[in-house]
């Protein structure tokens, strides 16, 4: 009825028995008995601290001393990269700000094409006549050698090592 399962067993035996047989019964030894039979019962923490402590020995034991492990020399090498792009990514301290290097490509285009046309120039002032009668003869003088002057000082500039354009 009310009566804890565990305890079921002796309750019976006390009350099957007349008292003096029980007195005669040794518990102890009983009870020693039951307690070697009865499994051994552990705290589930010490199975997880032993298999942690099992683990912790096997890393131990494939650690190799003084080699560098793989994840290290990737995060070295990703390092060094990233620091490379960094640094190649950085604006040219030689560049004004507001300012681009021009190609070495489109500077040689333009140079020719600036050669190119002051020859153009150079041969239609040679092909003008000598005297500058007429206004007209005399404007279109001036006009030929101001942009003969103007594509000179711009042969200078796109001469140089580096021209810088200035962006937009």
């Amino acid at each position: 009825s009310g009566i804890n399962a565990e305890y079921g067993d002796f309750y019976r035996e006390f009350n099957s028995c007349n008292f003096q047989s029980c007195l005669k019964r040794n518990f102890i030894a009983e009870n020693a008995r039951k307690a070697k039979a009865a499994p051994i019962r552990v705290d589930p923490m010490k199975i997880h601290d032993r298999e942690v402590a099992k683990k912790k020995e096997e890393v131990t034991k494939s650690y190799q001393r003084g080699t560098v492990p793989d994840y290290l020399k990737e995060r070295v090498s990703q390092w060094k990269e990233e620091e490379r792009q960094r640094i190649a990514n950085l604006p040219d301290p030689t560049v004004p700000e507001g300012h681009v290097v021009m190609d070495q490509k489109e500077k040689e285009e333009t140079l020719s094409v600036l050669i190119k046309s002051k020859e153009r120039l150079v041969t239609q002032l040679q092909n003008m006549p000598l005297r500058n009668d007429t206004l007209r003869l005399h404007n279109t003088r001036n006009e030929l050698e101001s942009k003969l002057s103007e594509i000179d000082d711009a042969i200078k500039i796109f001469s140089r090592p580096r021209v810088f354009i200035k962006q937009e």
